[in-house]
């Protein structure tokens, strides 16, 4: 046995080598006084304590002589043992090597034998701390079933060394980030996090050896941040007693709540490495005493180690929740999952989770660890997580103006309704509700007036609602109201009521706002029908009372749903002929009457023979079309057909000039400025063609309507107001836009030989004296009957077109029948793009 003094230590050097695996120590009464004996291996090193109290920190020698001799209170690094017992464990700043060499934070663990005093044999363990957590680390890490990622930090070079999980935690591979510093980590860090760190308190603790634990949040590469919570110390000072090197792991926090299992069971296989964690343990005997009880563990209790020891674990938990289940499973010894419970501490309730780990039976060192770990701060985060989610779903499936459920929740609800009423063969009701006003006011009050307009119709709504009825906003103005076993009798005075609620004002900010439904209703009466059909039966009734004039309601019926079948065809025929071109136009002739008929131009019409509708009238589709917006791009296609037309004409030395009839809404498309030089572009020549225009699309004209006309004028294009007399400003378009021809609508045409006939000629009298005044050409449209043609004559009129003269025809016909044989005429005439026609 070697035996070292003050003055020799000839075992330095082993000492300096030894590894991290626990060393042997046992204190004995030698000749001077109290000695420590040392196992290296076989060997064994023998100190006098003096001696060996030179190779620690100053701050720690009177600590480590009464940790030695008299087990006595040792108030440093986190360890308290009562007073006149020997200390379990403590951790000292030791010099394994010569007076030079760095100081490592070395453990004492000893073991208690009833508090004799010395002489006497005490056994222990010790072990560098660096090195055994060295060893911890490459424990962890090759486990690869823990949430912690292991570091460590050069405290001189600021070299950081951080395990590859940590890397990948942030989106990094394993050679990236290489090499690390201590600078780089604090780039990375939030600033706030590293002012924490770098605090003076934080740094006084971490001088005193203390294990520090903190949250710290790192940006992962793609952006965001990820927290950790981070448990480090410093391991070696050097000579001096500065800082030289620290460790720690850091704890993913978003890896917590699913390793939770995995993390029980490493405890068990890394009982002393985790021993530095922030949890606490206490063992039990075999009749439920506290033999053990660590400071952590103490401190979640609210008491010293005195005031537990030996007391049964039941008086010492004051246990709000789960207090049956932790005493059930202590019973039962059983281990197969946590116990949690919740207990309060100086005013706030704390979340613990208890692990239960059976021991061999030993009435001595216990039969049952319980494992304790605060869990308030996850208990809470994993509350908020919960409420998130909830809102989230809250947001997913609601309205949130209103708060009622929104189309897609309305839909799984009807579905889940209409099963269960299935069951019980009862029938059910489905309300589908459209304010007929909202977007106007909408546009003309703003959007947070209609918004809290959409919020007190939505309570009115609600008012009355039977039991089990459910309410859903669909839309930007449409509800709909679910109600279980109504009939027809019970939805529809259930809807008239609606009706008649919304007849009284609403108050809003001093104002009153008047709105109107438009309410469709379906019913269920039997299986058979899905949801879907369902709401979209009512939802065609509802169109259905918008077209009878608004403020109604309709009940779906099967000729209702086939109207829409219908229009919903004829939808689709017009977008197949847009693609496939399959639209084509028929000619009427155009005849001046001043002194002989005589040919003068032609009205296209547009005509559309669909492959599976057969044909459609123009006043079937033209309606639709402009409800679906296609409008435009029709009339685009019929100028496209019209300047084949008129092309073809001019290569075989034909000029019948032709007039193009477009929508209104074809000229307020902002892209169609240059709609001139397009007409242009396609064969439509200025002196060849008039534009025709219907005087209700024109009652008010818009900015860009009045600038595109100008365009068109200035091109050389004539302007014609067909269907005039029809609109609500007939003077005020003649005055306000660049006219050069009007039509005399039909209705007055066919007045003339109706039952009030000499009202109607003085109608047209009227206009032709109008035009005449204005220097417009006049044409009669619609001239069917002899009489007719008669008075219309005799009043003057120059042109006219009709049944009576001439009815529309195919390309091939009109030509066949005026064109044969035709020279250049000098008259004008005009083509109709886009107009319904006769």
């Amino acid at each position: 046995m070697a035996v070292c003094n003050p003055r020799s230590e000839p075992a330095s050097g082993v000492l300096a080598l030894a590894c991290a695996a626990a060393m042997p120590w046992r204190l004995q009464t030698g000749p001077a006084g109290p000695q420590i004996v040392l196992g290296l291996g076989a060997e064994e090193i023998t100190f006098d304590l003096p001696t060996f109290a030179t190779r620690f920190h100053p701050d720690d020698r009177n600590d480590l002589r009464r940790f030695m001799t008299a087990g006595g209170d040792i108030p440093r690094l986190g360890l308290d043992p009562p007073h006149g017992l020997p200390a379990h464990g403590a951790l000292f700043r030791m010099r394994w090597g010569g007076a030079d060499e760095d100081y490592i934070l070395t453990c004492f663990q000893a073991a208690d034998e009833g508090g004799e005093p010395l002489p006497r044999k005490v056994p222990g363990r010790l072990f560098r701390l660096d090195a055994a957590l060295h060893v911890a680390r490459s424990t962890l890490e090759s486990a690869g079933m823990t949430p912690t990622s292991c570091w460590s930090v050069d405290l001189r070079s600021g070299a950081l060394s951080v395990a590859d999980s940590w890397k990948e935690r942030l989106g990094y591979g394993p050679d990236d980030l290489e090499p690390l510093t201590h600078d780089d980590w604090a780039r990375m860090s939030h600033p706030g996090d590293v002012a924490g760190f770098e605090a003076p308190e934080m740094q006084a603790r971490l001088n005193r050896g203390e294990l520090v634990q903190y949250l710290s949040r790192s940006r992962h590469r793609a952006g965001h941040w990820v927290s950790f919570l981070s448990f480090c110390r410093v391991v070696r000072w050097d000579a001096a007693g500065e800082m030289r090197f620290m460790m720690g792991c850091d704890l993913d926090m978003t890896a917590v709540s699913t390793l939770e299992g995995a993390l029980a069971r490493e405890r068990d296989r890394l009982t002393t490495i985790l021993d530095a964690l922030p949890n606490g343990k206490i063992v039990l005997d075999a009749h439920d005493r506290v033999i053990f009880c660590n400071p952590e563990a103490c401190a979640l209790i609210g008491a010293g180690l005195a005031e537990i020891t030996g007391r049964p674990l039941a008086e010492l938990l004051t246990i709000e929740e789960g207090r049956a289940d932790l005493f059930s499973a202590i019973e039962d010894c059983e281990a197969s999952h946590p116990v949690r419970i919740s207990l309060r501490r100086a005013g706030r309730l704390r979340m613990l989770q208890v692990d239960l780990v059976p021991l061999p039976i030993d009435t001595e060192n216990g039969r049952l660890l319980l494992s304790i770990s605060d869990i308030t701060g996850l208990h809470e985060l994993r509350q908020q997580l919960e409420q998130s989610i909830e809102n989230a779903r809250f947001i997913a499936t609601h309205d949130l103006m209103t708060g009622l459920p929104d189309r897609y929740l309305m839909m799984r609800l009807l579905g889940e309704k209409l099963t269960e009423l299935d069951r019980e063969g009862r029938p059910m009701a489905v309300l589908c509700i459209d304010f007929d006003n909202f977007r106007l006011i909408n546009d003309t009050l703003g959007h947070e007036t209609a918004d809290q307009l959409i919020k007190s119709a939505a309570k009115r709504l609600e008012q009355g609602l039977p039991e089990g009825a459910i309410l859903a906003r669909t839309g930007e103005g449409d509800f709909v109201i679910l109600l279980p076993g109504a009939d027809a009798l019970a939805a529809e005075s259930r809807s008239w009521e609606i009706v008649r609620a919304f007849a009284r004002p609403m108050r809003l900010q001093r104002r009153q706002c008047f709105l109107t439904v438009s309410i469709g209703v379906a019913l269920h009466i039997g299986p058979g029908s899905c949801a879907e059909a369902l709401l979209r039966n009512a939802d065609m009734a509802m169109h259905q009372s918008k077209s009878r004039g608004r403020n109604t309601v309709t009940l779906f019926s099967p000729e209702i749903g086939a109207q829409f079948e219908r229009r919903t065809a004829v939808a689709q025929a017009l977008h197949r002929a847009l693609e496939e071109g399959s639209f084509e136009l028929h000619l009427q002739p155009k005849f001046a009457v001043e002194h002989e008929v005589r040919l003068i131009g032609a009205e296209a019409l547009l005509r559309l023979t669909d492959a599976e509708l057969g044909p459609i009238s123009p006043a079937e589709f033209i309606p639709v079309a402009e409800v679906d917006g296609l409008v435009s791009a029709i009339d685009l296609e019929v100028m496209r057909l019209a300047g084949e037309i008129l092309n073809g004409w001019a290569g075989r030395g034909i000029c019948l000039p032709l007039a193009v009839n477009i929508n209104a809404t074809t000229l307020d498309e902002p892209g169609h400025a240059d709609l001139a030089d397009r007409l242009m572009q396609i064969g439509l020549e200025p002196e060849q063609v008039t534009i025709e225009l219907t005087e209700t699309g024109l009652a008010a004209p818009g900015m860009r309507q009045r600038r595109n006309l100008e365009r068109l004028r200035d091109a050389g294009y004539k302007i014609a107001i067909d269907d005039f007399g029809t609109g609500q400003s007939a003077l005020g378009v003649l005055q306000s836009l660049p006219v050069a021809e009007i039509k005399i609508d039909r209705s007055f045409v066919r007045g003339l030989d109706g039952p009030e006939p000499a009202r109607a000629r003085a109608l047209v009298r009227a206009i032709l004296a109008m035009a005449g005044a204005l220097d417009l050409r006049t044409i009669a449209e619609g001239v069917e009957t002899e009489a007719q043609y008669r008075v219309l004559k005799e009043e003057g009129c120059p042109a006219m077109q009709g049944f009576l003269l001439g009815r529309p025809l195919s390309l091939r016909s009109f030509e066949a029948r005026y064109l044969a044989g035709m020279q250049r005429p000098r008259a004008v005439a005009a083509v109709d793009v886009g107009g319904s026609g006769a």
